[in-house]
């Protein structure tokens, strides 16, 4: 309804009161993860993140969008650097923004790796799927939005129950489980087409809805349980920026993917699609053919995620124990572990439950 009748941007404003109301009651609900030594915030590492992400993302999407250039490829070398400069730095901090040496384990690793990649895939298909709906097939934006609920349904009901599960099934079934249904459900936007396909959109979102509600539900508690008491508001700060980290690039580089498959089937009048249906005076013919590059893009973004999520499924059977509650280290993480988790739960849920 706020797209209907606003700016795009007023959707960002339905999240304000949901962190009035966490930064109020935060100090209160959260007192027991409080911790004597905080350390201070680095500032040199912030910035040397933010900017290594920024100039490198900006690289591959220019790239994508208008070509290679002795600009483009100057600030991707710049931007790949800082992050390098700023991996090295973190090895030598008592206090790092991010402790690279919790990756030494592998469950934590996979763990980590299942909260980015799960992120990255949802928001670049859920972004590119609503491209899709509305420019390509001319759905309105609010039929568009309720198309999305029954994939939005069952993922919630997916991270409800799939603590339950867990302690049936193990941890190790529900990453591998998660992965195989991302994979499942991306492909089946293989389908799609310029002239229809909204029934491989509603099943897509449900199937894979599952695979995502699991590892929603999943990722922090695997990767605190697998460090040290005394790291786990380490691993849960990592986990939950992973979530954050692939939230972002999956939008900015398997966005960049499909930009790239449009600007070479495309029309070849402008660098995206939305710019190319801007263009007046277009052809019939020239339209059908920047939507069919754009679907072909949509079809090439969720082949090469579902492809992803294949891979790391089967690195999860192979790598991380069977027996992951006994050696992944539930026992190694405690109370600490147990508080760094609900919290990181927490703040997880409040922000997926804001988005749109």
């Amino acid at each position: 309804q706020l797209l209907s009748h606003f700016w795009w941007g007023s959707v960002f404003l339905v999240n304000l009161p949901v962190l009035v109301l966490f930064l109020v009651l935060a100090p209160f609900l959260l007192r027991e993860v409080a911790t004597s030594r905080t350390g201070r915030i680095d500032v040199l590492s912030t910035v040397q993140s933010v900017a290594g992400l920024l100039l490198s993302v900006y690289a591959v999407k220019h790239l994508a969008a208008e070509g290679w250039s002795v600009t483009v490829a100057a600030v991707g070398v710049a931007g790949l650097a800082v992050l390098v400069w700023f991996v090295r730095r973190q090895l030598t901090l008592e206090h790092p923004l991010i402790d690279f040496r919790l990756f030494r384990d592998r469950v934590f690793t996979v763990a980590i790796i299942t909260g980015l990649l799960p992120l990255a895939a949802w928001s670049a298909t859920a972004y590119l799927s609503g491209v899709y709906l509305q420019s390509v097939l001319g759905i309105p934006i609010l039929r568009a939005a309720l198309l999305a609920l029954p994939g939005a349904l069952l993922l919630t009901v997916t991270c409800i129950v799939t603590p339950m599960l867990v302690a049936r099934t193990g941890k190790r079934t529900a990453l591998v489980t998660c992965h195989l249904f991302v994979a499942a459900g991306l492909l089946l936007l293989l389908p799609v087409a310029s002239s229809g396909g909204v029934g491989w959109y509603i099943a897509s979102t449900v199937l894979a809805g599952v695979g995502y509600g699991i590892s929603f539900s999943l990722v922090a508690e695997t990767a605190v349980a697998a460090v040290p008491a005394e790291r786990a508001g380490s691993a849960a700060a990592i986990a939950e920026t992973s979530n954050e980290l692939g939230n972002a690039l999956g939008i900015a580089l398997l966005g960049s993917l499909s930009v790239l498959v449009f600007r070479i089937q495309g029309p070849d009048l402008a660098g995206t699609f939305g710019e190319t249906l801007g263009l007046p005076g277009l052809a019939p013919a020239v339209i059908d053919q920047a939507k069919g590059a754009f679907v072909t893009g949509l079809r090439v973004v969720a082949v090469t995620a579902a492809v992803l999520h294949a891979v790391l499924g089967l690195v999860t059977l192979r790598r991380i124990p069977k027996g992951l509650e006994d050696e992944g280290g539930a026992g190694r993480g405690g109370e600490g572990s147990k508080a760094a988790v609900a919290e990181a739960v927490a703040a997880g849920g409040e922000r997926k439950a804001a988005m749109p």
